[in-house]
């Protein structure tokens, strides 16, 4: 599992829109030896868009869908409220129960 994250402030700071962020998710799952691609971004304070990817063995959709949001088996998101800590141990919890 590999996770990419930006904050709120890094967005501001960079002035990113959340369009440039697009095929971030994608790009990650590539890595060598990842299963699945977590891609998350704060939308506002403690509340993150999380894009998730899957090489196959993990349904991400079933994920995305426990949280509120929806997707395909290898490609899905929501959004999830909490802090970074806390949101990356909700996914981390679910992918391994996966695995």
């Amino acid at each position: 599992v590999i996770v990419g994250a930006l904050s709120l402030k890094d967005l501001e700071f960079y002035g990113v829109t959340a369009k440039a962020l697009d095929g971030i998710v994608s790009q990650l799952r590539y890595t060598r030896g990842v299963e699945v691609a977590v891609f998350m971004y704060e939308l506002e304070p403690q509340c993150y868009k999380v894009s998730m990817r899957s090489n196959g063995k993990v349904n991400v959709s079933q994920i995305a869908g426990s949280l509120g949001g929806g997707g395909h088996v290898k490609a899905a998101g929501c959004e999830v409220s909490g802090t970074y800590k806390e949101v990356v141990e909700q996914l981390l919890a679910q992918i391994e129960a996966q695995l």
